[in-house]
């Protein structure tokens, strides 16, 4: 038992050292921040230079939303929509943060190219009325440049 501590000590240490520069290589981008609202993304800055990008999003709405980058050359309002939903699978999704809760914020840090990207909420729920409610349609959506 005695001979194993010491072993049992490297393996914690060496994990600690893992998580350690994980946790460093998630702050490492350039920091945008991110609004999120009823019905609106607001991003700090439209254009950053090439390299990683750590998005810091906060939805202050009081509804939940989420927070999708997509790289599209497509028109603001011109994303491919099915069910009021911007189809995926028909875009280039880099990157999100689902189900952002109101008041809470959440870091995603990207390695992002050149080009021109679309952040939007992709939520679509039904409203009082029983009609479904598409968060991209009634605003959430920003451009965002790359360069």
């Amino acid at each position: 038992m005695l001979k194993l501590r010491p072993l049992l000590g490297v393996v914690v240490g060496i994990g600690g050292l893992a998580w350690a520069l994980t946790a460093c290589g998630e702050e490492a981008g350039t920091p945008v921040g991110v609004e999120l609202g009823e019905w609106f993304v607001r991003p700090s800055t439209a254009a950053i230079g090439l390299g990683k990008i750590t998005f810091a999003v906060k939805n202050s709405g009081k509804e939940i939303h989420e927070f999708v980058v997509i790289k599209s050359d497509l028109p603001l309002t011109g994303l491919p929509v099915k069910e009021g939903e911007v189809d995926e699978d028909q875009v280039q999704v880099v990157g999100e943060i689902e189900n952002l809760k109101p008041g809470k914020s959440k870091k995603l840090t990207l390695d992002l190219g050149p080009g021109r990207y679309v952040l939007i909420c992709n939520l679509v729920e039904k409203n009082e009325n029983g009609e479904l409610e598409s968060h991209y349609l009634q605003g959430m959506r920003a451009l965002f440049e790359v360069r």
